[in-house]
């Protein structure tokens, strides 16, 4: 199944009204990172103190809230093939 989801990496969504790509899978949920390409925001070191602008990202999990269906993002960049495929998988883990 992850393999399915690194073949994603690198294709652009609208996730809250902004373009964004995703740039990494977290084996760990399984999580989607995506990056948005609309604007930089500032970002924090690890004291609070503004250190640099960068785009900013987010992180969400594959499956919805409840965890019966995909996250319509995640629902967005596949075929209904591979959504059941998916879905499948992750129920059962």
């Amino acid at each position: 199944m992850l393999e399915q989801l690194y073949k994603l990496i690198g294709q652009k969504v609208i996730h809250d009204n902004e373009y964004c790509t995703l740039i990494e899978v977290l084996e760990d949920g399984p999580h989607l990172v995506f990056q948005c390409q609309t604007h930089k925001e500032i970002q924090c070191n690890q004291y609070g103190n503004p250190h640099r602008r960068s785009l900013p990202t987010h992180t969400i999990h594959c499956l919805n809230e409840r965890g019966d269906h995909l996250h319509p993002v995640l629902k967005s960049m596949l075929d209904e093939t591979q959504q059941a495929q998916i879905l499948k998988l992750l129920i059962e883990n």
